[in-house]
């Protein structure tokens, strides 16, 4: 039903009334007169709902109060007397998103569901959550969740613990995060900006319980909120309920402020140094990080935001892109990318270089302003503005976001506006904005923007980041002789007290819930879930060794492509070339086009065009696996030959003679991983841990930790090797790019079908035979054994496992089950409640691998005893009917989320090529919805047998590995 404007349902007032074309909505504005409380709703037909509440935080140090109250408001509410309600909705739920966030200036609570009764559950616990938290009564909650003292006794060492105070400290083993901080602090001395709203790790112990309180009483009220709803819902009742429940128990008081003030500009461009930590025996040529940043207008211009969004991605994003050419082609940097922050009061636009040197600062800077006055005088490439445009049209009209809701999304998106008291739809309405974007295109309206927002406006920071040997070593060390001091400044009782507190705690998390608080928690009924596996299933059909498998779907015209040419034959020594050529495909010149002009077409028509580059392993054996070069794209149809005729150019025409672009190419790839190389810690991990067993792991290990050492030895050796390298990815390119054996999965609308499958076949007529396609692998010898990788971050990636079915075992759905009751329930009790660390993770695959794997862990050796204490846990569990009811729930809610077309097309494909049918997939789902404890116990063998193979990897910080140095066969450093 449509609600009326100035009408009263339940308290709220609708304010505003309109119909979003772009989102198919029903837009209401309102507000709940006597608490204040804002509301949207966008009605929709949607059945995936969304509901958020949010909270203005403006943080006034950095102490992480924001981030450590998000935490710590989902650890038990007046009505929901439980540790932590939050993970007993994980456990089960049949939410399709349930999280929270903490953002610079906000808090964001949202959460979302396909299933009404399961809505209503997880929008009651929010609620209650962040309305009554138990943190007033509860003072242990601060001291997990946030920071306390951890010591074991009155002669035992003492140190800080707490998972934000350890989250924070893996965020800020990265140089991008002090960076940020760096640039935040410098540009908004006079604003809540300047603090670190996460935390930052020296001043997290400051934070007290006082001032913990204070900020919930001060910020978590409904005249300080912003309700979101989202999809096909009974709004009536839904207001009915949050008015009678909720909202009418508050009343507006206006003495809330939490508006974040304006900063003023500078007079002139301010200049920062900075150091991050670089690893003992790192070699410190070229990394060294510079940027510029500046703060660009107001978050509630919309049209100016999503221009300075559109010209960020002009000048910075990709191969055509001229202030990045610029930059990379003078030599001072291996790669030049920006970035436009516009979820802040006033917007950040920066232009960022990597691979560089302290002394090439003012040569940067001017290379930036000479190149951008270059623009305005001479005009940008209108060609590249209008590519970029219809590239930004094409991501807002497909509103895929993968795994994530699209009414998440949007509701994330409105808060840009909707925050700073200007209009939450404003961003929704894209058809206006685009119009008028492709209007300035005609005009010098870019070309004003650069002069106006990034030439003469002076409220700028010039950063300079650069690597220093002995930094995190130097400050472990500080902060070892600090807690020295501190313990030496206690008397004797209040190191009594400590050591009680570190134990009461450290009790309070390893009991359980009581059977009458986890009663308290709404669950489904195992009757409520669908027991029916969804179905992928496609057209299959064959010409000679080549298959075409047709996904039938409503795609608005798009044409989605995914091709698997078989490769498997390829010889073990080439595949670091592989995957050298997949990042280097299309970045090179090709029969007419230069690689500029293939970047500027590749965005202009396409929705994307990837390659990689992967061993996929048969359903049932890590031993039997095919190796697959992938291409993924996908276009609008009637851009269908104007795609195709960017990859026959790739395909046939791509040119390996240049030393120098190869050069460039491998600097940008280096670079990236210099930079990426701790925050992607636990998938290197565990790739590296999966190759100790597992013969297809090893193919796609060496596009990690083997790849990165690859790229640093090709580097040092670049003019020994540089023709080497191009001859073979020159080779190479027809192994990739093969008429011998490939599967070509496609989506689109029935009507189009034909058209797109007889563009595709006379694409793939060009293409050579292959002798490494059908042919039988080459299986690699395993990288290493047992590793520790130590870097100069300050916690860990630890993980274990190995081939459960070598050890004698099979797959079964309920260790699916298993996965989850790990994962919320004994390795989130162990390795993150009482070890501190971020969270861990639990893996069992069809094809017999299974691994654990801690992520942002204070501790090492710890975590590897909780994984080889799991047998005997399972040994002895015995869950009531309603805790196994919940664990197969949440085991349901993560295999059904909701599927977008791209989604369908790659798990359809790869169904197939695994060999995994409906009728497989459906024995697991009944094997998991047929759950009993006896299933669980059983399993407690295979684990036992599997980790006895003792596989174990870990990547961390060198202080912690050196520590532990005898538990590996290997050290290596980065």
């Amino acid at each position: 039903m449509k609600l009326e404007v100035n009408k009263v349902y339940s308290g709220f007032i609708v304010k505003h009334a309109e119909y979003v074309e772009e989102v198919q909505s029903e837009a209401y504005l309102m507000e709940h007169e006597k608490s204040g409380a804002r509301l949207l709703y966008l009605g929709n037909s949607d059945d995936n709902k969304v509901f958020s509440i949010s909270f203005r935080t403006p943080p006034y140090d950095d102490t992480g109060v924001p981030h450590i109250l998000e935490h710590s408001s989902l650890c038990g509410s007046r009505k929901y007397h439980l540790k932590e309600p939050f993970v007993e909705l994980v456990k089960g739920s049949m939410n399709t998103f349930l999280n929270a966030m903490t953002y610079p200036d906000k808090t964001m609570y949202p959460v979302a569901s396909r299933n009404d009764k399961d809505f209503k559950n997880l929008m009651d616990v929010y609620l209650d959550a962040v309305f009554y938290p138990l943190i007033y009564e509860n003072p242990y909650t601060l001291m997990q969740e946030g920071w306390h003292y951890e010591i074991a006794g009155k002669e035992g060492e003492l140190a800080y613990n707490g998972v934000v105070y350890n989250e924070m400290k893996g965020v800020y083993s990265s140089a991008d995060a002090i960076a940020e901080n760096e640039v935040m602090r410098a540009l908004f001395p006079d604003s809540p900006y300047r603090y670190e709203s996460g935390g930052y790790p020296a001043a997290i112990p400051q934070l007290t319980q006082e001032a913990f309180e204070n900020f919930h009483r001060t910020y978590y009220s409904p005249e300080n909120s912003f309700i979101y709803l989202y999809g096909d819902m009974d709004i009536e009742k839904t207001l009915e309920y949050l008015d009678g429940e909720y909202l009418s128990a508050f009343e507006k008081s206006g003495s809330v402020n939490s508006a974040i003030p304006l900063q003023q500009p500078f007079a002139k461009t301010k200049e920062v140094k900075a150091f991050y930590p670089a690893g003992a025996d790192e070699d410190l040529a070229a990394k060294t990080y510079h940027e510029l940043d500046i703060v660009c207008g107001d978050a509630r211009d919309a049209k100016t935001s999503l221009a300075l969004r559109l010209l960020e991605t002009v000048l910075l994003e990709g191969n055509s892109a001229p202030l990045r050419l610029a930059l990379l082609e003078s030599g001072i940097c291996t790669d030049a990318y920006g970035q436009y922050t516009g979820s802040l009061r006033q917007p950040v636009f920066a232009v960022k270089v990597s691979g560089s040197e302290e002394d090439k600062r003012d040569e940067f800077i001017s290379i930036v302003y000479r190149t951008l006055q270059k623009l305005t005088i001479e005009g940008l490439d209108k060609e590249l503005l209008e590519a970029c445009l219809n590239m930004l049209e094409f991501k807002l009209r497909e509103a895929d976001f993968g795994a994530y809701p699209k009414g998440l999304i949007y509701g994330i998106g409105v808060m840009d506006t909707w925050l700073y008291h200007g209009d939450p739809l404003d961003g929704l309405r894209y058809n206006k904005l685009l119009a008028e974007l492709r209007e300035g295109i005609k005009t010098n309206y870019y070309e004003q923007l650069i002069e106006n927002y990034l030439l003469d406006n002076t409220h700028k920071v010039l950063l300079t980041l650069m690597p220093k040997k002995g930094m995190e070593e130097a400050e472990q060390a500080e902060l070892a002789e600090k807690m020295q001091q501190i313990k030496a400044g206690m008397s004797e009782k209040e190191i009594e007290e400590a050591v009680e507190h570190c134990r009461i705690l450290h009790e309070r998390q390893a009991a359980p819930d009581s059977q009458e608080a986890l009663s308290s928690i709404p669950l489904l009924e195992r009757s409520d879930i669908r027991r029916e596996a969804e179905k992928l299933e496609g057209e299959l059909t064959t010409e000679g060794s080549n298959e075409f498998l047709y996904v039938p779907a409503f795609t608005n015209k798009i044409a989605y492509l995914n091709w698997y040419f078989d490769m498997s034959g390829i010889d073990g020594s080439l595949l670091p070339y592989c995957y050298l050529l997949s990042d280097m495909l299309g970045k090179v010149d090709a029969g007419k086009y230069t690689y500029q002009q293939l970047s500027t077409l590749g965005i202009k028509y396409t929705g994307g065009v990837t390659f990689q580059v992967h061993a996929y392993s048969a359903a049932e054996s890590v031993n039997d696996y095919t190796v697959k070069f992938t291409v993924t794209a996908k276009a609008l149809v009637h851009n269908l030959t104007h795609m195709f005729d960017i990859l026959r150019a790739i395909a046939l025409e791509s040119s390996f003679d240049s030393v120098k672009r190869l050069r460039e190419v491998l600097a940008e790839v280096k670079s990236d991983w210099d930079s990426n190389f701790f925050s992607r810690g636990q998938t290197v991990a565990c790739a590296r841990l999966n190759s100790y067993y597992s013969p297809a792991a090893r193919v796609n290990e060496q596009d990690y930790y083997s790849y990165y050492e690859f790229l640093k030895d090709l580097t040092e050796h670049f003019d020994e090797r540089a023709g080497e390298t191009l001859q073979k990815l020159s080779s190479l390119l027809g192994v990739f790019f093969e008429n011998s054996k490939y599967l070509l999965a496609y989506s689109c609308e029935e009507e189009d079908k034909a058209q797109v499958l007889a563009m595709a076949k006379e694409f793939a007529a060009l293409l050579p035979q292959s002798e490494a396609a059908g042919s039988a692998v080459k299986p690699l010898a395993a990288p290493g054994l047992n590793e520790g990788i130590m870097t100069p971050g300050k916690v860990q990636y630890v993980a274990a496992g190995g081939d459960f079915r070598k050890a004698g075992h099979k797959f079964t759905g309920s260790m699916k089950v298993l996965e989850t009751i790990l994962r919320y329930e004994y390795l989130w009790t162990k390795i993150r409640i009482q070890g501190g660390a971020y969270g861990a993770s639990a893996v069992f695959d069809r094809n017999g691998s299974m691994y654990f794997a801690s992520y942002r862990d204070p501790k090492l050796a710890e975590s590897l005893e909780a994984y080889r204490g799991l047998p005997g846990w399972l040994e002895q569990l015995d869950l009531p009917e309603r805790e196994l009811t919940k664990y197969i729930i949440g085991t349901i809610s993560a295999a059904d989320v909701p599927l977008t077309n791209s989604m369908r097309l790659s798990q359809t494909a790869l169904a197939h090529i695994k060999g995994v049918p409906q009728e497989m997939r459906q024995k697991t789902r009944d094997e998991i919805l047929n759950l009993t404890n006896d299933d669980l116990r059983s399993l407690a063998q295979a684990v036992r047998d599997t980790l006895s193979g003792n596989y174990i990897c870990v990547v961390g910080g060198s202080s912690a590995v050196e520590a532990n140095k005898g538990i590996f066969n290997s050290v290596k450093h980065i």
